[in-house]
């Protein structure tokens, strides 16, 4: 069996450099947003720092397009935060917040402020800001069940007259999209199938190879650990996905079986070392290891 030696950190980064591509980015945000019309062209995106003050996005693009200048992001979160609403509002607000600084320190460089108002304001009237908008990608098995907006995360009886500031979620374990960028539809769909343990559907329907490493991204958002590792280790360049989770299985039963088997000894040798039978005697007649021995007797104790 596979040892489990990967993170969430891991997966984090598999899947940030797989949207950090602008086709899978553009199609992501037409989807969702725009109803499958391509109006986000990929070449009208450029990927921009994703560090604001002391908090880092997971993408951050910068689209020049058909309706103006737009920040897009997106946050991925493999299991559900319970303040995220608060968390895209913060990030959104600084995002803002960097470009208030920017202006007001211009302003103050070239002097041009003249009115009360602008000297009250930092900023000009003409002055505008390039709006952000968000997109939260939740790859967790369950539904997100807490909090979708900031009313939400409130506790009172009169909500009408708050702002909502409802984040832009998609849950993967049960997104229908049909996304037109291939790999992206792919990484989705069989994402969706793994998180819903659809082992079969996954054998008939995935038989054709796909590249490494939209493979890995796979794993990542599948949060598999062992599968992860698996097609890491493969050194061919095109994984067949359904042969790759088969092989996982039948490791598992495996390690599964010697498991089992090693459980069914420590409590042989548990019987025999409450009887007070000495551990060379033990030893002797059983072939275990001397390890296995002292493993028993820690279990007693």
């Amino acid at each position: 069996m596979i040892q489990k030696e990967n993170s969430f950190g891991t997966f984090d980064q598999e899947i940030n450099a797989f949207f950090k591509d602008a086709h899978h980015f553009a199609c992501l945000i037409n989807t969702c947003l725009y109803q499958g019309q391509e109006i986000v062209k990929p070449q009208d995106l450029m990927l921009v720092d994703p560090k604001i003050q002391a908090y880092t996005r997971d993408v951050l693009m910068l689209w020049n397009g058909r309706y103006g200048s737009y920040y897009l992001g997106i946050e991925n979160q493999l299991i559900e935060n319970y303040p995220m609403p608060y968390r895209i509002l913060q990030y959104d607000c600084l995002v803002y917040k960097d470009q208030m600084d920017i202006l007001e320190k211009e302003h103050r460089k070239k002097k041009d402020l003249r009115s009360s108002e602008e000297f009250l304001s930092g900023i000009k009237a003409s002055d505008k800001l390039i709006p952000c908008i968000t997109i939260v990608i939740y790859y967790g098995t369950r539904p997100w069940q807490t909090n979708f907006s900031m009313k939400d995360m409130f506790d009172v009886k009169d909500v009408e007259h708050l702002n909502e500031y409802r984040m832009n979620l998609i849950e993967v374990h049960s997104d229908t999209h049909q996304y037109k960028d291939n790999e992206l539809d792919l990484v989705f769909s069989m994402t969706r199938d793994i998180l819903n343990a659809n082992f079969n559907t996954i054998r008939n329907k995935y038989k054709q190879g796909i590249p490494k490493q939209v493979a890995l991204v796979i794993a990542s958002m599948a949060k598999d650990e062992e599968l992860y590792q698996q097609i890491k280790e493969e050194e061919k360049e095109v994984i067949v996905m359904c042969e790759s989770l088969d092989r996982m299985r039948e490791e598992a039963r495996a390690e599964g079986k010697i498991q089992g088997e090693e459980k069914a000894e420590l409590r042989i040798l548990t019987n025999l070392l409450k009887k007070g039978i000495s551990d060379s005697y033990i030893l002797e007649i059983t072939g275990v290891s001397s390890e296995l021995l002292m493993k028993a007797k820690q279990s007693i104790h």
